[in-house]
């Protein structure tokens, strides 16, 4: 067998041209090239960047219209200083988009680099989504700049420019993800419908409460998942209608009033403290990250008093909005504490009453109090609950400086264990950034509870620490709890992979 199964390396034959040389001269028939256009163009793709995929058109005359027929054009600035300079970005962008010639495309990404000052004004952006209305029959990704690099230290950056980029009606897409300037005012169009678009993602810019309204409740007819995160002009009402959206993300500064009627919306996330109106029948799980709630202005109405998940976020005192539920599958609280016995009564009221759970999750910020009781108080209350998860952050000092006698954490009354019925629970997962005897010293004090079903123990710790360390406290805890409850411990070393690692 001749060619690329021989060792043999055919001579080209005087007549051949140089592509063919260039094909053939290194060892055989490049059977690549002639591969059909959409296998190639599956090949260019999975490149990941329309720069590269356009370099191809040096191998060959065959491969140098390839790139322009591509199905998807994703066009990434490079981070500086390698690459070209940051003008010549937006002049690539423009030289892709005027040499596509697919006819519809299944993706086009365009995102500047955080790490560049380059600014594309909104009048060099708004011909990119024209193209976009045009050809894109699937997802369009616009970010303009992409988000700032938290590790970097802070740059001067010129200001940002204060202008209108209109939103073009885009019959074809159907997820479209935008991050403008946020001084840019996005203005969608007098008319026109997103007739085939499901998802919707806008963070930053700047719109008018009614146009925003607008966009959303009459001319996205088949939107299912929404993710706000603007800015209104002025302060105003919001009003989110839908028959079709499953799914609501809703952060808005300025908004005086939110309705929503949407009724197959099954997951809300509301992100600020403003009144709110909300008829959703279909409501399976909520988020809650706005602040106290309030039932005054915050009105749920034909809400199912059963939710697969409640999360309530930091500095989110809601013990009114968990009384609003009877069960819920998925409980998630994060709370802090505040230092002395005020702070601490506080924690005990707003808790007092929480629904009936399957999975309780508790974020907890120490904050000098003690552990045992506050969590004996949240499992006093979750009678019916079959696995609690506990993330603990330990605050500076909290141990070295613990809370005063006359702290109700301190009392006898807060240690009890008698009226604790953990029957249901099968699993306890805990996840600390330190570990001590002290840290895990409620985990003694539950191994005594009433909880004869529980099966399983995992630990998780979140820092580095000495193997004999470890071992000693997985003794010590493995001598708590009886035979058949299977102790699992894990290490998340420091590292950037940061992998759990068993640790027996």
């Amino acid at each position: 067998m001749e060619g690329i199964f021989s060792d043999r390396i055919p001579l080209p034959p005087p007549h051949m041209d140089e592509d063919e040389r260039r094909r053939r001269g290194s060892g055989g028939e490049d059977l690549i090239s002639g591969l059909p256009d959409d296998v190639l163009h599956d090949i260019l793709v999975r490149l990941g960047c329309a720069r590269a995929a356009a370099r191809t058109s040096v191998l060959s005359r065959r491969w140098r219209p390839v790139w322009k027929h591509m199905p998807e054009l994703l066009l990434v600035s490079p981070s500086p200083p390698p690459g070209p300079a940051p003008a010549s970005f937006l002049d690539a962008v423009d030289g892709a988009l005027a040499g596509c010639l697919a006819p519809a495309l299944d993706r086009l990404a365009i995102s500047l680099s955080a790490d560049s000052d380059l600014r594309a004004p909104a009048r060099r952006v708004a011909p990119w989504l024209r193209f976009a209305a045009e050809r894109v029959a699937g997802k369009i990704c616009l970010i303009v700049p992409p988000p700032l690099a938290l590790s970097l230290p802070p740059r001067p950056r010129a200001p940002l420019e204060e202008a209108e980029l209109e939103l073009p009606a885009c019959g074809g897409a159907k997820a479209i993800a935008l991050k403008p300037q946020t001084t840019w005012r996005l203005r969608p169009p007098p008319s026109g419908l997103f007739a085939a678009l499901t998802a919707l993602k806008i963070n930053g810019g700047r719109m008018e409460g009614g146009e925003l309204s607008t966009l959303v409740c009459a001319q996205c007819p088949r939107l299912i998942d929404l993710n706000l995160s603007i800015h209104l002009v002025a302060v105003a009402d919001v009003s989110i209608r839908s028959d079709s959206l499953h799914s609501l993300r809703f952060q808005a500064n300025n908004t005086r009033r939110l309705e929503v009627v949407a009724p197959r919306l099954e997951v809300l996330t509301l992100t600020e403290s403003i009144q709110a109106h909300v008829s959703a029948p279909k409501l399976a799980k909520l988020v809650w990250l706005g602040g106290a709630y309030d039932p005054r202005n915050h009105r749920f109405l034909d809400v199912s008093r059963r939710l697969k998940l409640l999360d309530i976020g930091l500095n989110s005192p809601a013990p009114s909005l968990m009384r609003q539920f009877d069960e819920v599958s998925v409980l998630r609280i994060e709370t802090f504490i505040l230092q002395g016995a005020a702070g601490y009564q506080r924690f005990l009221n707003e808790t007092k009453i929480p629904p009936k759970c399957k999975v309780l999750g508790l974020s907890l910020f120490v904050n000098r109090h003690g552990l045992t009781p506050v969590i004996l108080h949240l499992l006093r209350s979750c009678n019916g609950t079959r696995k609690f998860s506990l993330t603990l952050f330990d605050l500076k000092d909290s141990w070295t400086h613990p809370c005063p006698s006359s702290c109700p954490c301190c009392s006898e009354e807060s240690h009890r264990i008698d009226n604790i019925d953990l029957e249901s629970l099968d699993e306890i997962e805990i996840n600390s950034y330190k570990v001590s005897h002290k840290d895990l010293e409620f985990l003694e004090m539950l191994s005594r509870c009433n909880a004869k079903f529980l099966k399983k123990l995992v630990i998780n710790y979140k820092m580095s620490i000495t193997p004999p360390e470890t071992k000693e406290v997985c003794e010590k805890v493995r001598s708590m709890y009886r035979s058949e409850v299977e102790v699992e411990f894990y290490l998340f070393p420091d590292g950037p992979d940061g992998r759990r690692v068993r640790f027996d």
